[in-house]
């Protein structure tokens, strides 16, 4: 029988709480060029949400990046993560000087916590912090969204 006392803060979302400094955030990766985010936008639609941000290569050679968004949670019912990875995606080959467009989608569901009381996932209303950057401490631009259901239990599907 394991206790696993550090319950919801491992990896990353312990560093994150503790704000403690690492050599390698989560998501970390080196590239011989350089990019640069713009016009995030963030909307909500019926099954969840998409975001998406304009990347632009602004170093001097050809290169991808892996862009990635987190979501913070108001934390207000539940004790939340600083930030939780909810989605990612990988730009084409950008030539120096190119721009495109990341698109990345995930759903409402995703924003679920477990809630003992309750015994049932629930999304907490409130406004949530988007966050889209190359790794979970080098974050490049920042989004907001409402969600109104208060403590909605939600249908979580697990992925095999």
């Amino acid at each position: 029988w394991t206790n696993y006392k550090e319950g919801i803060y491992v990896g990353y979302r312990w560093f994150d709480k503790a704000n403690a400094a690492v050599s390698y955030p989560f998501g970390y990766g080196l590239s011989y060029t350089s990019f640069a985010y713009s016009a995030p936008v963030v909307k909500a639609g019926k099954d969840g949400f998409t975001a998406t941000v304009t990347v632009k290569n602004t170093g001097k050679v050809a290169g991808k990046e892996v862009v990635e968004l987190y979501a913070a949670a108001p934390g207000q019912d539940m004790d939340k993560p600083v930030k939780e990875l909810r989605a990612y995606a990988k730009t084409k080959e950008l030539k120096a000087g190119e721009t495109a467009t990341v698109t990345m989608t995930f759903a409402a569901a995703d924003l679920a916590s477990f809630n003992e009381d309750a015994n049932a996932w629930v999304v907490e209303a409130g406004t949530y912090k988007l966050m889209v950057g190359a790794s979970s401490r080098d974050i490049e631009a920042e989004l907001t969204t409402e969600v109104a259901a208060k403590n909605t239990p939600v249908a979580v599907n697990f992925k095999k």
